[in-house]
């Protein structure tokens, strides 16, 4: 072992956060490097990721390295007094290795065999692929491991996509047998005997693309078990493609974390999986201009409940625009900053972009960097990242390594329902898991309450209520998991497409929900889908509650008709429609304060929080606010990133909270409009950005205005 400070360490001692991100000097000529550096240390960086997309450079040939100019490149980083992230560069590949080593191209789902193309653009199955990658990332860490500056390590980039290959379909049978132990067992679990899909030999089964598992419904699967298990196949060669960098890492560095960059909801891999493989979730932040704060926030929560509570690395955003929307919005002045405080807020230890020098040439030409092809400091991105630079060396010692505050709510995010919901024809074309799941999260956002986003292999003893919107898939250990989370007294919610399959994409026979059925409280006999821009469905609380309002509680997409057993509380009914005076939505009591609740249809914005003040009811469980904290618009410019004339704007509250029970409490507005805000009492505390005491009372809050309020 060596003396080298863990991650934690080398921040603490540094006294602020990471701040910097990718630099990717190969591209310019070494006579711009010492001007960026001054410029980079002029905007308050302390940190460069090197070597993302370098492998070409590195080795031109099988057994042939040259490390040279990474070498001048590490020298003038360090002189500048810079940490660095050091990245594998097996994120993209050689064209050397794509002509001469046809394994390590991808064959995609319509079967074809890929050139040398773009990043990520291996099969992660190749021989060739994993016997170079893991060579190189040795290679690496033997040469650089030792560096005092040195952070972390980034294998790879935003893995990505899948390959369709006679390798691939070669491993899928070997990951089948180990799975299933004979062809008669996968028979069984995929259910094929359907549309004379049996399989008498191993050596039948093949990758299911476009060529053969696939409906022409639109992508659907045949079999969902099938390409279900295909999924999970090939997001854990990944996963091992990763591990096996990391191994070779680790014989020369056994302390600097290594990590990968994620992607927020992305859907292909399942990053739950990843937990204990990633020494420090990292992840690349890219909200659409329109994007609500609460998207932004919830993907935030994601990848920190990935990591299991603890704090994450924003390893990218970008300091103006991207370049891969179809229009690519500046950031208007300050949203940089928000968006970088509210990651904070949320848990990152780390403000990092990409890029900090924009591309000369490529397809990421467009994309916005802290210095521009202009390479001056007299840009508005580069002022808005040297304040913001300031700003964290100031105040974010202070800050690093505390926790966000401790939830008693979970929401449940599942990669594998998705997957299922996705690849079954039905019952909608409306049903989008992801949208459905923000919707929850949303209506929680707004109250400030704090939410742990959790996977479904995680305990949740230590809450007091459970969401698990189209949970639609549930093995027999989450089903266990949840029941004993009722059973002792939690609250439980369930919606229409939640606990219907098992893990292979079999409906469970009996009464829906078959496997929380007397927990529930109620049977689904059928469900009704109806195209949510034509019609919606009046909903009647039992207790009068939106009666005679302006907007009618409404719900939408799938609608459940149910039968509710004695004892089962009936909350709302349907108002219209054949099942009109049925059970919309119900609770049933169990242990203590706790029990199941069942939303038969997806509430709409009316609904939602009729929906959430039922499921709360009686819990204790209040947000960082008595209320909801809204801003009044006192002006604002023409622009479309600006509230309509008297919308009033959600305040985003979080808190994070240090081992000696300090608190950090942000308060965020997230839109380009002056307003005017009422700050509760519980939110006055002196503001560590403008060093100045808050009291409760009339504020008025600038565009993209963050207060960072501590209070003992």
């Amino acid at each position: 072992m060596t003396d080298t400070p863990t991650f934690a360490d080398r921040l603490a001692s540094q006294g602020c956060m990471l701040y910097g991100g990718d630099y990717n000097p190969e591209q310019w000529p070494e006579e711009i490097w010492h001007e960026d550096m001054r410029l980079l240390r002029e905007a308050g960086v302390n940190e460069v990721t090197l070597n993302v997309f370098s492998w070409a450079q590195l080795q031109p040939s099988e057994d042939e390295y040259d490390f040279s100019r990474l070498d001048r490149i590490i020298e003038t980083v360090t002189d500048a007094g810079l940490s660095i992230v050091m990245a594998t560069s097996t994120g993209a590949l050689p064209a050397w290795m794509a002509l001469r080593h046809p394994d390590v191209n991808r064959v995609d789902e319509k079967g074809r065999k890929m050139r040398h193309r773009e990043r990520h653009n291996a099969c992660i199955n190749s021989p060739t692929f994993r016997r170079y990658s893991v060579a190189l990332a040795g290679k690496l860490a033997e040469r650089y491991g030792h560096l005092d500056n040195l952070v972390a390590w980034h294998i790879g980039n935003e893995y990505g996509g899948m390959c369709w290959c006679d390798t691939c379909a070669e491993r899928f049978r070997d990951w089948l047998k180990a799975r299933y132990g004979s062809i008669e067992a996968v028979n069984e679990a995929w259910n094929a005997a359907f549309w004379s899909h049996t399989y008498h030999s191993f050596d039948e089964i093949f990758p299911p693309n476009e060529l053969g598992d696939m409906t022409s419904w639109g992508g659907k699967a045949i079999l969902g078990g099938y390409s279900l298990d295909y999924q999970r196949f090939y997001g854990e060669c990944v996963l091992d493609s990763y591990n096996e960098e990391k191994a070779a890492i680790r014989r020369f560095d056994p302390v600097n974390p290594v990590t990968t960059n994620m992607m927020g909801t992305y859907p292909t891999y399942d990053y739950f999986r990843w937990r204990d493989s990633v020494d420090v979730v990292s992840w690349d932040s890219y909200p659409r201009p329109d994007a609500p704060a609460a998207d932004v926030a919830m993907n935030h929560e994601l990848m920190r409940g990935v990591g299991g509570g603890r704090p994450f690395m924003l390893m990218e955003q970008t300091p103006s625009r991207q370049n891969w929307m179809a229009y690519n919005t500046q950031k208007r002045p300050g949203q940089m900053r928000e968006l970088s405080w509210q990651a904070v807020a949320h848990g990152a230890d780390t403000v990092q972009f990409f890029q900090l020098r924009q591309n000369r040439a490529g397809c990421e030409k467009f994309h916005g960097a802290l210095i521009g092809s202009d390479g001056t400091d007299r840009t508005r991105a580069f002022r808005e990242c040297a304040e913001l630079g300031a700003e964290l060396k100031r105040v974010s010692g202070r800050i690093l390594g505390s926790r966000v505050a401790p939830a008693k709510v979970a929401l449940v995010f599942d990669w594998q329902s998705r997957w299922g919901i996705g690849l079954s024809a039905g019952p909608t074309i409306s049903m989008d898991y992801v949208a459905e799941v923000r919707r929850w999260y949303a209506e929680l956002h707004r109250r400030n309450i704090p939410v742990d986003i959790v996977g479904p292999y995680d305990s949740y003893d230590r809450y007091d209520v459970v969401l698990a919107p189209c949970l639609y898939m549930m093995d027999a250990s989450l089903v266990s998991r949840l029941r004993a989370f009722v059973e002792g007294g939690g609250r439980l919610l369930l919606t229409s497409l939640s606990a219907l399959a098992d893990e292979h994409d079999s409906l469970y026979q009996g009464e829906i929900p078959v496997p929380l059925r007397d927990l529930a409280g109620v049977w689904v006999e059928e469900t009704d889908a109806l195209d949510p821009a034509k019609t919606v469905v009046p909903l009647w609380f039992a207790d009068g509650t939106g009666d005679g309002t302006a907007a009618t509680p409404n719900g939408r997409v799938l609608f459940d008709v149910l039968e509710a057993d004695e004892g089962t509380q009936v909350l709302a009914t349907y108002g219209t429609q054949y099942y009109a005076g049925t059970p919309a939505f119900t609770f049933r009591p169990s242990a203590g304060n706790g029990g199941v609740y069942y939303a038969a249809t997806f509430p709409d914005e009316t609904a939602m929080p009729l929906f959430v003040d039922r499921i709360l009811d009686g819990t204790g469980i209040a947000g960082l606010t008595a209320e909801p904290l809204t801003g009044t618009p006192v002006d604002s410019v023409a622009d479309i990133a600006a509230p309509a004339d008297g919308t009033p704007v959600t305040i985003e509250v979080t808190r994070r909270v240090a081992d000696d029970g300090t608190t950090f409490t942000f308060v965020l507005n997230p839109a380009y409009a002056t307003v005017s805000v009422d700050l509760p009492q519980e939110l006055a505390g002196h503001d560590l950005l403008a060093d100045a005491d808050i009291a409760a009372g009339p504020l008025t809050l600038a565009p993209y205005a963050v207060l960072v309020l501590e209070t003992a």
